[in-house]
């Protein structure tokens, strides 16, 4: 996993990326902790996404650490959201009534134009 700046000009990351790749369980976790934490320091307020395109497993271990980095975003009037079209990673979610709480979109584009705010677009 790697955080990484999103950014169309030079010097002005409009949000973070962590990138997750294969399957995040219990084993994993403090790598994705360490990312998590650098992306959300890394700015004020802080917008991270957590791209899960490349996930093939999820366990609920994981969920707790997301839903905590979300909370951290959102008490610092940022935010954290999922890039993630996995099936399974989806279900989970859904299953667990987090839809709401670990907003989904199907790919960082989306988040360009939902999340971003008009002046950093420019």
């Amino acid at each position: 996993m790697v955080a990484v700046p999103r950014s169309d000009t030079p010097g002005h990351a409009r949000f973070r990326t962590v990138r997750a790749r294969g399957e995040l369980d219990i084993a994993t976790l403090p790598e994705l902790e360490t990312d998590l934490l650098r992306a959300l320091s890394d700015a004020e307020p802080p917008r991270v996404v957590v791209d899960m395109r490349e996930v093939t497993f999820l366990d609920c271990s994981v969920v707790r650490v997301l839903l905590r980095a979300r909370s951290t975003a959102l008490s610092r009037a940022g935010w954290l959201v999922l890039v993630c079209a996995h099936v399974p990673v989806g279900r989970l979610l859904r299953r667990l009534e987090l839809e709401h709480h670990l907003p989904r979109y199907p790919t960082p584009d989306a988040i360009d134009t939902a999340l971003v705010p008009a002046e950093d677009a420019n």
